[in-house]
């Protein structure tokens, strides 16, 4: 009898502990994105939108609210203002009219920070040329 009871013991004590290591083995770690304030606004020429860049480096897709993009094409200056962070359909056909060493500049962007508050970014130009860095 006293064996029994000693087994059960032993059992019951080395159940526990199998229990125990696996929920150890289980254990991983949680990693958290960190989110800062937005830093700069840059053009994705791949979608046709302006992307937000906060200081950490993560793209905020939804933080231009509003912005004018404007290009010369073969001396005519075009200048057209839109609503959100995509280019409108005449902005996409000026672009498709522009040759290699055309800038194009967006100003007047409007974009939302990530605690809410509208602020007004800097201008910036891209251009569709080839750059050589030793030039520039």
């Amino acid at each position: 009898m006293k064996r029994f009871i000693t087994i059960i013991i032993a059992l019951f004590f080395a159940s526990s502990l199998f229990s125990q290591e696996t929920n150890e083995s289980n254990r991983g770690t949680i990693t958290v994105q960190k989110r800062g304030t937005l830093s700069k606004i840059q053009f994705d020429d791949v979608n046709y939108r302006l992307i937000g860049i906060d200081q950490y480096g993560n793209v905020l897709d939804s933080a231009v609210l509003e912005f004018q993009m404007s290009v010369t094409i073969k001396g005519v200056f075009y200048a057209e203002q839109t609503v959100g962070s995509a280019l409108t359909y005449k902005m996409q056909q000026q672009l498709g009219r522009c040759d290699r060493s055309s800038k194009i500049f967006f100003d007047k962007i409007k974009a939302k920070d990530q605690n809410g508050t509208v602020v007004e970014m800097p201008k910036f130009q891209y251009s569709f040329g080839y750059r050589d860095e030793n030039n520039e």
